[in-house]
């Protein structure tokens, strides 16, 4: 019998679990990080080690780990990693419910398989958001790891947030890259649903990559320093 010690502890509500990729995490260890940094940090919480742990995190589950960066934001980073550690859990709590609502229309085992986080992501990606999928199954699991979406909060309008996260879900429903008619046919049902501004049949991939229309930011760095409307 394995004492105490030896048993595997799984980490209490005020700490970070542990910063694993896909080929060595459980399907539970995946999870718990998305609900976690939906959580205040505990009191005393350095921000700047909270915020480096948070980035750590979205670099290994980026599809790209250099489009996770900061240094478009602020350099040094220091101001953005104080005002991350202290309220990004802010952010994803309100980006989930989001994605909560929108999944709403889809059965529950999909919305199970889903989670989001906010992102910092660098101007060269080209995106305002990426779905990483979570097709290929964590080591000794039978299930899937989690598909995540990451959306730069920063680049468009708190308005039209639902349009960036229904985005980003269309392309995990779809599980196929690009934005033919898989993504056409999820992008069109989220629109439908949610009341969003529902895309032409006539549109092609190329009008799609942009459907629905967000408004961006001119300043998305401010975002991240803290110094917009949120």
């Amino acid at each position: 019998m394995a004492s105490d010690s030896q048993r595997e502890r799984k980490p209490g509500w005020n700490e970070p679990p542990s910063q694993l990729g896909f080929n060595d995490a459980s399907f539970d260890q995946q999870v718990h990080q998305a609900t976690y940094w939906q959580q205040a940090p505990a009191s005393g919480a350095d921000p700047t080690v909270r915020a480096t742990q948070y980035l750590g995190l979205l670099r290994n589950l980026s599809v790209e780990p250099s489009w996770i960066a900061l240094a478009h934001v602020a350099d040094p980073p220091g101001e953005a990693l104080i005002w991350i550690g202290q309220h990004i859990h802010r952010v994803n709590q309100q980006l989930n419910a989001i994605l909560r609502d929108l999944l709403g229309c889809f059965e529950t085992a999909l919305s199970q398989n889903m989670q989001i986080f906010a992102a910092p992501i660098a101007p060269q990606a080209g995106v305002d958001g990426f779905c990483c999928d979570g097709s290929k199954p964590a080591l000794g699991e039978n299930r899937s790891a989690p598909i995540t979406l990451m959306v730069d909060a920063g680049r468009i309008v708190l308005a039209d947030w639902p349009g960036l996260v229904a985005h980003e879900l269309a392309h995990g429903i779809a599980r196929i890259p690009g934005h033919g008619a898989e993504f056409s046919r999820a992008i069109a049902h989220l629109c439908l649903a949610q009341d969003l501004p529902m895309p032409s049949p006539q549109l092609d991939a190329e009008a799609l990559r942009y459907w629905p229309p967000c408004r961006h930011n001119p300043q998305p760095e401010l975002f991240w320093l803290g110094r917009s409307a949120f």
